[in-house]
């Protein structure tokens, strides 16, 4: 079986899929088959190593790339469980319908949407009589967001009882501090968690009660992280901390296609990853299967100009096509009509 998961691959992809062992980081470029490597990692470790799908944690950024990753996965091992193929926020949903009690929450919590938040800050605003116009919903969600990823809001909020909460929010002194701590209020009457607090409450846990990071650490021998260009300061914790007793985590990633900077994505987590982990492997993944010859020679001389970025340059597979075009429009219409 091993000669069948092999065959299918070039040789950097091999290596990716082979190197299982200790801290290994791939620089994968646009076209190069990172899913198609990932997906035979997997198949690799369960089937030439022996390791049990509940041992493999193998986290993407969307739902929409995970479930094509199991699809990928279970036509080559079979119909197993890929529970733990998942998005960052479905990990620790599944984390803390198992452990949440330590944070005197109830196993089936409520998971708030951005409807949902919608909702609770509405009644905020009602109940203080707050402008949405002044201070829009979408200020109030950007706002709470930042405050929760740079203050240690889960030690005291999860203390605090309901009455003492909906005290310090009717007392705060002006509406950007009603909003949080009404917000924060209304989550704590219903025992709902938005997506940020999933992260940070995963977090809390796996920090503040050692049994339970032991449980998930001796758990997971193997960890893999897809986009790794694009994880925050949270997500890259909770990676490392998991990865803490076996050290198996393996990223796969391209600074040069970071987008999600203006969400708390900083590329440097892929960039300093050797620094912060001198042991790792490095692998560039740099054949393009996608685009023509011309549409690379484009591509890569605007990359090469990117300051943070890890040298590499496209190799395309396809053959010659026809030359790049360039059109600069005056307006998002006409480069539409265009």
């Amino acid at each position: 079986m091993e000669f069948d998961i092999l065959q299918q691959l070039n040789e950097e992809q091999r290596a990716a899929v082979t190197c299982t062992e200790g801290y290994v980081r791939v620089i994968a470029g646009a076209g190069s088959g990172k899913t198609k490597a990932l997906a035979h990692r997997y198949a690799y470790l369960v089937q030439e190593l022996g390791i049990a799908t509940a041992n493999i944690l193998c986290v993407t950024f969307t739902n929409k790339a995970a479930n094509e990753m199991k699809t990928r996965i279970r036509s080559m091992i079979g119909d197993s469980d890929t529970g733990l193929v998942a998005t960052f926020h479905g990990f620790c949903v599944r984390l803390l319908r198992e452990d949440i009690h330590t944070m005197q929450y109830p196993e089936h919590f409520m998971i708030l949407d951005s409807e949902d938040a919608d909702t609770v800050l509405k009644n905020v605003y009602q109940e203080n009589k707050i402008d949405s116009r002044a201070y829009t919903l979408t200020m109030a969600k950007d706002m709470i967001s930042f405050r929760k990823h740079r203050e240690d809001y889960l030690s005291w909020f999860l203390e605090m009882d309901l009455e003492k909460l909906r005290e310090k929010y009717l007392n705060s002194p002006n509406p950007r501090e009603q909003i949080f701590y009404g917000y924060l209020y209304e989550q704590r009457k219903v025992f709902g968690l938005d997506y940020d607090d999933l992260i940070l409450s995963a977090l809390y846990i796996l920090k503040n009660f050692e049994e339970k990071r032991h449980k998930w650490q001796e758990k997971l021998e193997y960890i893999m992280v897809d986009e790794f260009q694009d994880v925050s300061a949270a997500q890259y914790e909770l990676a490392d901390l998991l990865s803490g007793y076996h050290k198996n985590l393996f990223i796969v990633g391209d600074p040069d296609q970071t987008i999600y900077s203006w969400r708390g994505a900083d590329v440097h987590y892929i960039l300093n990853f050797d620094k912060h982990h001198p042991d790792t492997q490095t692998i560039v993944m740099d054949r393009n299967y996608r685009s023509s010859p011309e549409i690379l020679d484009v591509s890569n001389s605007l990359i090469a100009k990117n300051r943070l970025r890890v040298e590499k340059s496209l190799k395309p597979i396809r053959q010659a096509g026809r030359k790049a075009l360039y059109n600069h429009a005056r307006t998002v219409k006409e480069e539409a009509e265009w």
